[in-house]
């Protein structure tokens, strides 16, 4: 059981929930946090106008509201009818969980003014898997109304859960203030987000791992990785990076060459960069995911007269943006080095052995169309990589003149994953069939990590005659995907 108290919530944790493999239950700290911030935000209500509470929304927000503070009332549920619309794909459960158990930690945050028993239903909808059908089309990184709103009818009981069933206990009706402050949030966008950051951080791992097998399969020289190197580089993440891959090909044999092609010789640079971007962008949902960001902002206690509501825009996801075009590019601009690598494995001049790993040098082609493979998806990480931070747009009748489109970027960046995914999977096959083919063994290196990732290269289908290789891909994916080759992945201490 996973407690939300609006305080802190692991990455980890809402991989875990995403997953279905975890419950949450609500802290009484954050019940009471709600309850006090919905008093806070009645009081101010009373003495001045509050947005979306008092009055519309978008360009209605001149629009004054003559409603009873608490009541279920048309304006309330219109609002949330309204607001609802999507289109394109369904999204998929591990996602629309993620989003569920974000909003949940965000309003027990205490900032949104709402009814704790709403927070709760959604806690009933999440741990009961009741989950709303939330469709690709509709959020423009400003907060993802149609995902939020539609959640809401889900738990009105107007629209069916993703699996055609119907909420059995749902919530009698939805006073206006309670439906902005539910549907204010990007919790979607950020769920995104975190699911890819959380497997791209253990793509990464095994990719450091499976860059070392190509290096010694290459017969590569370490002094590119070595503490001098690395005391030279522009960044800690680099200076950290080096030492990583110092470590991993020790005792790996006598270098074959004085400078290595740069894919070898600069992997601290662009292995490096992808883990600086990830540890920023992990950095950045850790605040959101806890962060009280609804518009308007209730702030205060009613208990001490110290309440008030602030009109702000911190929905506007433009760090959040920035920071996942920052992945994008770095592992755009890596993926280049994985796929000379992929290359120079089929090359004898660098392997010594038959072109394309093949079985013998008759015109066998071995691996060769992993090339093609691993070319095509990292086609589409550099069509990914384009930044959607860049976009804009002017809606509401000009009320709403800039969009941050943090959700395009956020949901590019699955697409980046799986595509990662393979070209990580595909440089494993070749690594490993190589070190095969030359007679390597575990117990030849110093590294426990080499000796885990070799293994795992050396489970994969040793036949190397001509074949379908498509069943070695699949192996070598559901691999990559797996923490350090079935050991969580330790932590990176980046070097002062």
């Amino acid at each position: 059981m996973i407690e939300i108290d609006g305080r802190e919530l692991a990455l980890a944790d809402i991989a875990a929930v995403a997953a279905g493999g975890a419950q949450v239950t609500l802290t009484p700290s954050a019940v009471e946090r709600m309850a006090d911030s919905q008093r806070s935000a009645r009081a101010t209500a009373l003495v001045r106008p509050v947005y979306g509470r008092s009055t519309g929304v978008g360009a209605n927000r001149s629009v004054a509201l003559d409603q009873a503070a608490g009541a279920a009332d048309p304006h309330g549920l219109n609002l949330l009818r309204s607001h609802a619309v999507d289109a394109g794909n369904v999204l998929d459960r591990e996602t629309v969980r993620a989003m569920l158990v974000i909003r949940l930690s965000q309003l027990a945050a205490g900032s949104s003014g709402i009814n704790p028993a709403v927070a709760e239903a959604l806690q009933e909808m999440l741990n009961s898997d009741f989950l709303p059908e939330i469709r690709e089309y509709g959020g423009i990184g400003t907060a993802d109304l149609p995902a939020l709103s539609g959640t809401a009818l889900t738990l009105l009981g107007e629209r069916k859960t993703m699996d055609g069933r119907q909420i059995t206990s749902p919530i009698p009706g939805w006073a206006t203030e309670d439906a902005l402050p539910f549907v204010s949030s990007s919790a979607l966008t950020i769920a995104q987000a975190v699911l890819a950051q959380q497997k791209l951080a253990t793509l990464l791992h095994n990719l450091v791992s499976i860059s070392a097998l190509s290096f010694t399969a290459m017969s590569g020289n370490p002094e590119a990785f070595g503490p001098e190197v690395g005391r030279a580089a522009d960044s800690a993440a680099v200076t950290g990076m080096a030492a990583e891959l110092n470590r991993l090909v020790e005792g790996s044999g006598n270098p074959a060459r004085i400078q290595d092609p740069y894919c070898l010789r600069t992997l601290p640079q662009s292995l490096g960069a992808v883990a600086e971007e990830l540890d920023a962008l992990k950095a950045v949902l850790e605040r959101l995911v806890v962060a009280g960001n609804e518009n308007p902002l209730v702030f205060g206690s009613a208990g001490d007269g110290s309440n008030g509501v602030a009109h702000h825009g911190l929905f506007q996801m433009t760090t959040l943006a920035r920071r996942v075009d920052g992945v994008q590019l770095a592992i755009g601009a890596a993926c280049a080095t994985n796929l000379r690598r992929i290359s120079l494995l089929c090359d004898p001049a660098y392997t010594g052995l038959n072109r394309f790993l093949a079985a013998d040098d008759s015109g066998q082609s071995g691996v060769m169309m992993l090339e093609y493979v691993a070319a095509a998806a990292a086609g589409h990480i550099r069509a990914n990589a384009q930044p959607a931070s860049l976009q804009t747009v002017v809606l509401s009748l000009g009320a709403e003149e800039d969009a941050s489109f943090a959700s395009v970027g956020a949901a590019r960046l699955d697409s980046t994953v799986r595509a990662l995914t393979t070209v990580v999977g595909v440089e494993l096959v070749c690594a490993g069939r190589a070190l095969r083919l030359q007679g390597r063994t575990p117990r030849e290196f110093t590294s426990p990590r080499f000796r885990k990732a070799l293994d795992a290269a050396l489970s994969l289908p040793a036949d190397v005659q001509d074949r379908d290789l498509r069943a070695d891909v699949d192996a070598a994916v559901r691999l990559v995907t797996i923490p350090e080759f079935g050991s969580p992945a330790p932590s990176r201490q980046t070097p002062h």
